[in-house]
């Protein structure tokens, strides 16, 4: 799509010409910047995926490692600016019009963030440094631009829709209300927030691997939103304690319904309803989860790193729920259960020994899944 007014694509080297239709002489400069500051802000807004992102490297890395900013800059907008339905709209509007080229719309998004109370918090600078996120994303490769710029199109388009709704239901005097209605909305919300980044990943490492005959690709894109949906189902229920004191429902409003129970009653303690709701999800969060196998099937093994990088969040997600089972207070405590550090390292260390062996990695996975 065309920039809004025309306007250039922010930090694009084939736009910042000088007016005889050269690159500025600081345009090089000023990508290697602003890439420079996306890869010192990952580890700051990332406990996991600041690990998991090392195994990319080169184009790869810096194209998944731009991606990820703006999709948590879409996040921080759903979850951290709270507003009317119409200022919502308005910032998400902004952010796609920033992916589609609009500088304008960075530096207001950006200034928005910044004169925020307490914008100290790393979300919200995140956003206000959107300028300097969207000129690294303006210098990568047109082919992997367009991976990331539709990814973050769908995410925010979904996003927005959400929020916006919840929005208004707020300003119609709503206490706390499920943020969605059925599970067929909690199943889309999971393909908006993370399936669609499973397909965007799946498209930056096919451009880097020609070799695959045109069956085995559509299969890998068939599979492509399993380890994103399999993750968010399990966030969902992990972020349960928080997300509710927080004044976020995102369990189905309908399964409420059938059980006879409120928003507020899910952390009031060891209700047999808030059991039932938990298992519910757990079951479906596994379900995803034991897809990814099937996944990293569609991989060629000599691409070791990419697997890693896709199964390690899977392990991760298997061992945060084994986690949780063990906490007697989960899921109407105060705490979101978190995988130990040493844990979540010893399922990466775990997982080199079989990463080129597709049958035994699957026997491997098989041992963190019961």
């Amino acid at each position: 799509m065309t920039a809004p007014g025309g306007a250039r694509r922010t930090g694009d080297l084939d736009a910042a010409l000088e007016p005889g239709g050269r690159a500025g002489p600081d345009a090089p400069a000023r990508a290697a910047s602003e890439i420079a500051y996306c890869r010192a802000t990952l580890p700051r807004v990332s406990r996991t995926f600041a690990i998991s992102i090392r195994l990319l490297s080169g184009s790869m890395g810096d194209a998944v490692r731009v991606a990820y900013l703006l999709c948590r800059a879409a996040d921080a907008l759903e979850d951290s600016w709270p507003g009317t339905a119409g200022a919502i709209e308005r910032r998400f509007e902004r952010l796609c019009a920033a992916v589609e080229g609009d500088e304008g719309a960075a530096r207001e998004l950006g200034a928005g963030a910044a004169s925020r109370p307490g914008v100290g918090g790393d979300d919200l600078e995140l956003v206000a440094n959107l300028p300097r996120v969207m000129g690294a994303f303006g210098a990568l490769a047109p082919a992997d631009r367009a991976a990331v710029g539709d990814c973050v199109q769908t995410l925010a388009a979904g996003m927005c829709r959400y929020a916006a709704r919840a929005a208004a239901r707020r300003q119609d005097g709503a206490e706390m209300t499920p943020y969605l209605d059925d599970e067929r909305e909690l199943r889309d919300y999971c393909w908006v927030v993370a399936g669609c980044v499973g397909v965007m990943l799946t498209r930056l490492f096919s451009l880097r691997e020609v070799d695959t005959g045109p069956a085995a690709l559509r299969r890998r894109f068939e599979l492509a939103p399993v380890v994103g949906e399999a993750l968010q189902l399990t966030n969902i229920l992990l972020d349960w304690p928080t997300d509710l004191r927080r004044g976020r429902c995102h369990l189905p409003a309908r399964w409420l319904e059938e059980l006879g129970i409120g928003p507020r009653e899910l952390i009031a303690g060891p209700h047999p309803a808030v059991r039932e709701i938990a298992g519910r999800l757990e079951s479906l969060a596994r379900a995803a989860l034991a897809r990814v196998p099937d996944y990293l099937d569609t991989i060629p093994v000599r691409h070791v790193r990419y697997r890693l990088f896709c199964l390690w969040p899977a392990l991760w997600a298997l061992g945060s729920l084994r986690h949780a089972r063990r906490d007697p207070e989960f899921p109407w405590g105060p705490r979101r259960p978190r995988l130990p550090r040493h844990e979540l390292w010893r399922a990466a260390l775990g997982s080199l020994f079989w990463a080129h062996d597709s049958r035994r990695l699957r026997r491997f996975y098989g041992r963190f899944e019961s």
